[in-house]
């Protein structure tokens, strides 16, 4: 074989390697940013403000000192401040720490929230307060202590309200599995 042979296949066999082993033959491509921009996190928050207790007449009273009989009704109105920020944000309101163990046999005592805006309108639980219940809302929890309550239950009992208090929790939007919570208890 001669020289400029061997020399064809060398080189033949050289681009074969080049080509088939991805050497420096390029194709064209390009590369550019999505230009996406940047999301914000919303908020939420809730703090609780001083209270005060009145009993069924409408007078204001010391609660530690107070002695409740049956058919009474204690209310305590708070002020709180709810942060919400978010497109989609809705939260609901709920009493936590409420409850016949904190004293009363279960046929004493229940309770009920009422929300009202700084408008004085009153504020659905059920569809949740949304951004622009930001600010200060008013709670207004009533215990009321069964006029049903028979024989001598509960007598000389004491109930805990140190425990009571109220979370704000997130509904969250369609497709999402996060729920952040925020609880306050009542001052």
């Amino acid at each position: 074989m001669n020289k400029m042979v061997k020399g064809a296949i060398a080189t033949g066999v050289g681009v074969v390697l080049l080509v088939g082993g991805g050497g420096t033959l390029a194709t064209w491509n390009a590369a550019d940013n999505a230009s996406m921009g940047k999301v914000v996190a919303g908020d939420l928050n809730l703090d609780a403000g001083a209270g005060v207790w009145t009993n069924a007449s409408g007078t204001v009273v010391n609660v530690s000192t107070y002695k409740v009989v049956p058919g009474d009704t204690l209310t305590y109105k708070q002020p709180l401040t709810v942060t919400l920020t978010g497109d989609l944000m809705v939260a609901k309101l709920a009493v936590t720490g409420a409850g016949a163990d904190k004293g009363f046999d279960a046929n004493a005592v229940d309770s009920t929230t009422t929300l009202t805006n700084a408008a004085g309108a009153v504020v659905s639980k059920d569809k949740g307060l949304t951004a622009a219940d930001s600010g200060t809302v008013t709670a207004t929890t009533t215990f009321s202590f069964k006029e049903g309550t028979t024989g001598r239950n509960s007598v000389g009992a004491e109930y805990d309200f140190s425990s009571v208090g109220y979370t704000l929790i997130q509904q969250a939007p369609a497709g999402s599995n996060a729920l952040p919570v925020a609880t306050t208890p009542a001052k």
